[in-house]
């Protein structure tokens, strides 16, 4: 990553969510570019209940929580415990974030959502799209990160961008990282 003026880029929970990650290796973190994405998604009027699968070591989240409307939630799910509970432990004063550890689908108990990050659950392989549908309301927002600019013919967007389910479009963000961002129809 980077070097970044960290006070004035980036909130503090994320910094520490970042240290977190570097911590312990682990190179899949939620980059700067998707964590002001979702930073601005969540604080859209109307977002009241957010959801994010895969939340590693949590920076992803933070980005969520630190544009989340007063009164908003956020549900997140780590399939490992051992990240889950660096995450729980990262935002333990905040009882409107819950880091639950298991599979992606435990957040079709807890949907629809407002908005839907799919960082580590289903978003490349044909029949993903239906597999998230039940966990977003219509109307809601999904941002599907780590696609590379300039792949028109990938079956891994086309699934989105051609899904007659969704409203989607494909959001450049560094010459080497674009995000998906869809809408429930």
């Amino acid at each position: 990553m980077p070097a970044y003026d960290k006070e004035r880029l980036f909130p503090p929970r994320v910094w520490r969510a970042v240290e977190l990650t570097r911590k312990h290796g682990f190179p899949l973190a939620c980059i700067p570019e998707v964590g002001r994405l979702l930073e601005l998604c969540s604080g859209l009027r109307g977002m009241e209940r957010l959801c994010e699968l895969g939340t590693a070591y949590g920076v992803g989240a933070a980005w969520i929580e630190s544009g989340m409307n007063r009164g908003a939630t956020l549900f997140t799910v780590e399939l490992d415990a051992g990240r889950a509970g660096a995450a729980r432990n990262l935002f333990a004063d905040n009882i409107a974030v819950e880091v639950a550890t298991g599979d992606w689908s435990l957040a079709l108990q807890r949907g629809p959502f407002d908005l839907l990050f799919s960082d580590g659950g289903p978003k490349r392989q044909p029949g993903d799209p239906e597999k998230l549908l039940p966990l977003l309301r219509p109307g809601g927002v999904l941002v599907l990160d780590d696609y590379t600019p300039g792949y028109g013919e990938d079956v891994s967007r086309q699934i989105w961008l051609e899904n007659p389910a969704y409203r989607a479009v494909e959001v450049m963000l560094t010459s080497s990282s674009s995000a998906i961002v869809a809408t429930r129809r």
